[in-house]
């Protein structure tokens, strides 16, 4: 028997489900577990010193975390395997922003969809927790579904404040327009194989497959993404070429366009807030205000994808340079005082 990873971690969280996808697209043998009683005190995950999922444990016996750096940590085991980054590393690094975008972004459009209504609130959080518990008495199943609801839902509450859930909303169904065009030319971003900002897209879009207003406007306008979705979920049987490096499609136009005029100032606003030590932070989209609460780990996802552009080689650095100014996405990703923060390299944790 080859050498088998163990992924640990459940069918209603997108970083898991994108983790998986990953796994099966490369032919890496691995797997599937979800730890029985996630939210309880004890259990593998406890003992291995995590407490969010997913994890993936490696053939040695460690435990590693944080789905990005995993993601590069088996390109970096597995070099010849199937890889999901472009060998052209402008392609790269367009395609890890994209990923960058749908894991910190689209992941909230998700989020705030999931928990915004009496709906989706019993329907996502019987599904979770009877995954991560059963079989269990539906006594205890209703005892706990009542408190992560209560949880979820008050971190939904402060996520959809004031604009955000107008933005959100809007930054889905501009997603799922740019898919369902994308599917008119060709099946992934980067050609006839998908690479990792496909992945990143696919985590939070398998999620709103499922989850009932998500589903309800992808099943109503997004017919062929939700399949899309479903292709994804296993894509061992995949087989194509990349795009040839000046031939992007329109959909990573349309992304790195909505990258530009939403996801990078959201991006800066974090950041920003992070290092001055601010409790909230205001950022300006189009006609409407993103109001948030500075989080670290996007101050590192800014100087991760910077320190990733300043190291690539200057020709292609500058073959991209005219289409990321193009979509506004140039100028957040130069460097600037902010680069001074200590931030770790984009390893698994």
């Amino acid at each position: 028997m080859p050498e088998t990873y163990r992924l640990l971690g459940g069918p209603g969280s997108p970083y898991s489900m994108k983790l998986r996808a990953i796994l099966r697209y490369r032919r890496l043998p691995h797997v599937w577990l979800v730890p029985n009683g996630y939210l309880s005190s004890g259990g593998e995950l406890r003992d291995a010193g995590k407490s969010m999922i997913p994890v993936l444990q490696y053939p040695d016996g460690s435990y590693w975390a944080d789905s990005t750096p995993l993601a590069y940590a088996l390109e970096a085991r597995h070099p010849a395997q199937r890889s999901i980054i472009p060998p052209d590393s402008g392609q790269a690094f367009i395609s890890h922003l994209i990923e960058d975008f749908a894991d910190e972004l689209l992941v909230a459009a998700m989020f705030d969809l999931r928990w915004g209504s009496g709906l989706d609130q019993r329907f996502c959080a019987v599904r979770q927790l009877s995954g991560w518990m059963s079989p269990v008495a539906n006594d205890l199943l209703e005892k706990r579904v009542a408190q992560f609801t209560e949880r979820q839902s008050t971190q939904q509450a402060k996520l959809a404040q004031g604009d955000n859930h107008s933005i959100l909303i809007g930054l889905y169904r501009q997603v799922l327009v740019l898919i369902e065009g994308m599917l008119e030319q060709t099946a992934f971003l980067f050609g006839g194989r998908p690479s990792l900002g496909d992945f990143g897209l696919y985590g939070p879009l398998v999620q709103c497959a499922a989850d009932p207003s998500a589903s309800a406007i992808m099943r109503q306008d997004a017919i062929r993404t939700f399949q899309w979705t479903q292709l994804l979920d296993d894509a061992s049987g995949i087989e194509g070429e990349w795009l040839a490096p000046e031939d992007n499609n329109q959909v990573v136009e349309g992304l790195l366009k909505l990258i530009g005029r939403v996801y990078l100032p959201f991006l800066l606003g974090h950041a920003r807030g992070v290092v001055e030590s601010s409790d909230t932070f205001t950022v300006q989209i189009g006609d409407l205000i993103w109001k948030g609460y500075p989080k670290p780990y996007r101050l590192n996802c800014l100087i991760w994808l910077r320190r990733e552009l300043a190291d690539m080689p200057v020709s292609a650095r500058e073959r991209i340079r005219a289409l990321l100014e193009r979509h506004d996405c140039w100028d957040a990703l130069q460097p600037d005082a902010l680069n001074e923060a200590d931030v770790p390299a984009m390893l698994p944790v």
